[in-house]
């Protein structure tokens, strides 16, 4: 043990002796040998040149000096007891401000949700929710957390796969027989050749959706194109036509018809992401896990299993 670390075990020993009246009494306060609190004592009152105890047939009483650096400690004692009980309330109810970044289809279809029970559930800590189709840059710290569609994790960031994302065709329920002709799905791409096409614009050209419509000569078939996928499954609630959408829309709207899902060859997954240096703080930690938890128990949801 160091010399700051002997000085502070003598004087809690010095703190002990005086609650207990009694080197027998401060040894079991403590934990500790008769003979280890006497020489405790022994040496802080040689350090301090100082007597701080008188010692008589009743026990040890402090002298004035004694008194002095008790009340001292007393004081120093409580401010540290109270400042472990902060740190440790602070790990056990985490508080302040966290940042998540996420896509507004996931946040309007599947996400809000759980971020109102996230909320609930730990009420110290701010919730900061930010809707970008582009990923959010962590490492500048523009979010804390990211909840993203993707093939893998990036390399800047940690996290863990959440669930496979799966997609489909869908129409409108009300043009059930015009749309499937009497049949319970569409077997093949060439029976919706014909029909009316809405999808994403270049804008949302980066999304597998889009690359999916062009590899497979869909896109040419797009007649009405919009910058979110919110927009393009509003318009296809109203009649506009037939789209690809994520599975887990069709699993809160009872309007939209599949047609087809899922779509074959269509696979992305979700990530539950955060920077390095942010996994081992306490709000941050319990919001991953909250999130990873409760993403879990949806998860068939994401893969059109419902």
């Amino acid at each position: 043990m160091n010399e700051q670390g002997e000085y502070w075990r003598d004087l809690r020993t010095v703190l002990a002796v005086a609650k207990a009246g009694s080197l027998s009494g401060a040894a079991r306060l403590l934990g500790i040998s008769h003979a280890t609190v006497f020489r405790h004592i022994n040496h802080i009152e040689e350090k301090l040149e100082a007597k701080l105890f008188e010692r008589n047939r009743d026990g040890y009483v402090l002298t004035a000096a004694g008194e002095a650096i008790t009340h001292r400690v007393e004081q120093f004692d409580h401010d540290l007891v109270a400042l472990e009980r902060q740190i440790l309330g602070e790990e056990l109810q985490p508080r302040g401000l966290v940042r998540i970044t996420t896509t507004d289809t996931l946040l309007i279809n599947f996400l809000s949700p759980v971020f109102a029970d996230l909320q609930r559930a730990y009420p110290d800590i701010e919730l900061e929710i930010g809707c970008s189709n582009e990923l959010v840059n962590l490492n500048k710290r523009e979010a804390e957390i990211a909840i993203r569609p993707s093939k893998k994790s990036p390399d800047n960031m940690v996290g863990r796969k959440m669930a496979d994302i799966r997609v489909g065709i869908y129409g409108r329920v009300q043009d059930h027989e015009y749309l499937l002709d009497g049949n319970r799905e569409i077997e093949s791409l060439d029976g919706l050749r014909d029909l009316n096409w809405i999808g994403p614009d270049e804008s949302l050209a980066h999304l597998r959706i889009y690359k999916w419509l062009q590899r497979n000569g869909l896109y040419g078939q797009v007649k009405t194109r919009y910058n979110s996928l919110l927009a393009v499954a509003d318009a296809v609630r109203h009649g506009g036509g037939v789209a690809i959408l994520p599975c887990f829309m069709a699993a809160i709207d009872p309007s939209l018809l599949a047609l087809k899902t899922p779509l074959d060859g269509f696979d992305n997954e979700l990530w539950l992401l955060t920077h390095p240096d942010l996994r081992k703080v306490g709000r941050i930690r319990a919001c991953m896990d909250f999130l990873s938890s409760a993403i879990d128990q949806k998860k068939h949801l994401l893969a059109g299993e419902f």
